[in-house]
């Protein structure tokens, strides 16, 4: 580690350019805009109510808690996104009958009416963004995508909640 102009270290740098982990958050994060540019145009919905809207097609009846871990939301975030839903009859709460401190999220007959328009958006922005890109090479760099997947889970399996920094190089707030 150098000293740079002020005085300060010269700290590790990452090359961001050519990351593969940012290579992948981008091209998640425009394929997630390019969707939310269509179902918002067409249907009125953010991104965060078609989501929860896919998501209930999948598993109708979840917990607000489970919702949020399966479209990456936090917990706190998803509640507002809820109780707009709510509010305009794309969603239901329940409380739930084994447990009256949780509710369950349900979708309605409106919400449900736009699960196949959503799917169709979905299919419609696929085919552009895969233009031109040969069928194998989509299946080889999802296969690649599964392992590094994989590969994640099981870390954060084995050591989740058990790193821990020395007392020393605990970031000070």
């Amino acid at each position: 580690m150098g000293i740079g102009f002020n005085g300060m270290p010269i700290m590790k740098k990452i090359d961001f350019e050519n990351s593969l982990g940012m290579a992948i958050k981008n091209s998640s994060k425009m394929l997630e805009k390019a969707l939310d540019v269509e179902v918002r145009g067409l249907y009125g919905l953010s991104n965060g109510k078609w989501k929860v809207i896919i998501a209930l097609s999948i598993q109708n009846g979840i917990s607000q808690r489970d919702l949020a871990e399966r479209i990456f939301v936090d917990g706190t975030t998803l509640v507002p996104i809820i109780d707009n839903m709510e509010k305009k009859g794309l969603v239901e709460r329940r409380t739930d009958p084994k447990d009256r401190r949780n509710n369950k999220i349900f979708l309605t007959a409106k919400s449900v009416s736009l699960v196949d328009p959503i799917i169709e958006s979905i299919f419609r922005i696929r085919k552009i963004v895969y233009k031109n890109i040969p069928e194998k090479d989509l299946e080889f760099a999802k296969n690649i995508l599964r392992k590094i997947t994989e590969h994640a889970e099981l870390y954060i399996a084995k050591n989740e909640g058990k790193i821990q920094l020395p007392l020393k190089q605990k970031i000070k707030a």
